[in-house]
């Protein structure tokens, strides 16, 4: 080959790799705008007023008042939905994750037999749609007597939450290797030992982008609360955010100031510890 065939040979390859790179960038800019702009659209109406949202529901702010968050304060008793949301959360997310790492360790490390049909069965909840076990989930709650209760949606939350923390702990699990258990077992430590002494530091990355996403879906979510809780005064951030549209009288800035504050948390979460996602994203697939 020529110099010179080797020279427009590296320069249309160097013009591929451009392409490329602009292509994928432009990709990653629209899925953004696409991804943004329903947060963006929210927080503008949110500091509209009712007849300027009228005029113009997708326009630009022009003058900016604070009158549906005041609003807001006032009709939802935000602080006190706010401790409801934070206790029914952080239980619903430990539990699930701690019932998640027994679940992993059991039938991943301890051999135990008919461990694969468990597992099986606890993943094969993730195709099964919220909707469709909603009614007997409401009905055994209520026979516990825990409805309108916090143990009772935290019990739902630790449900739905533990086959994604299953599956993603036992994937975890199975990447460390057996010898460092036997070693364990071998100087006298018991499973709870190995569990909690070796296993837990280890799958830190896992589960701290286990934790957020299970967070995130669960402040969020509307369906397990409104049922479960029903009219009591333990229902969420979420639940009040839905009450604020009553039946003649829609305000969609006032819903959308509400929406601002309820999702102020999961953001401010999300960006303080988006490097733990990315983080136990890397980990898993690198081991």
């Amino acid at each position: 080959m020529t110099p010179t065939a080797a020279s427009d040979k590296m320069t249309v390859c160097s013009m591929r790799i451009v392409l490329t790179r602009w292509l994928v960038t432009a990709v990653l800019v629209v899925l953004a705008v696409v991804t943004l702009y329903p947060l963006v659209f929210t927080v503008i109406n949110s500091l509209k007023t009712r007849a300027a949202y009228s005029a113009d529901p997708l326009g630009f702010l022009t003058d900016i008042t604070f009158e549906n968050y005041i609003e807001t304060f006032e009709r939802m008793q935000v602080w006190r939905l706010l401790l409801n949301s934070i206790i029914t959360t952080a239980g619903g997310l430990i539990l699930s994750t701690v019932a998640a790492l027994f679940i992993a360790y059991a039938v991943t490390k301890l051999k135990m037999r008919g461990g694969n049909y468990i597992f099986l069965f606890v993943i094969a909840m993730l195709v099964i749609p919220s909707q469709v076990i909603i009614y007997p989930l409401y009905e055994t709650i209520l026979d516990l007597g825990f409805g309108g209760t916090y143990q009772g949606l935290i019990l739902a939350y630790a449900a739905f939450g533990l086959p994604l923390g299953t599956y993603l702990l036992s994937a975890y699990f199975r990447a460390i290797p057996d010898e460092l258990i036997e070693a364990a077992r071998l100087d006298g430590a018991g499973d709870i030992r190995i569990l909690f002494s070796i296993l837990l530091p280890i799958s830190t990355p896992a589960i701290a982008a286990l934790s957020i996403l299970n967070f995130v879906w669960m402040w969020n979510d509307l369906l397990l609360p409104l049922v479960i809780m029903g009219g009591s005064d333990k229902k969420t951030l979420m639940v009040g955010v839905a009450l604020l549209s009553g039946q003649y009288d829609v305000s969609i800035p006032l819903i959308s100031a509400g929406l601002i504050v309820a999702l102020a948390p999961v953001i401010v979460v999300y960006m303080l510890f988006q490097r733990q996602i990315l983080s136990g994203a890397i980990a898993g697939a690198v081991r």
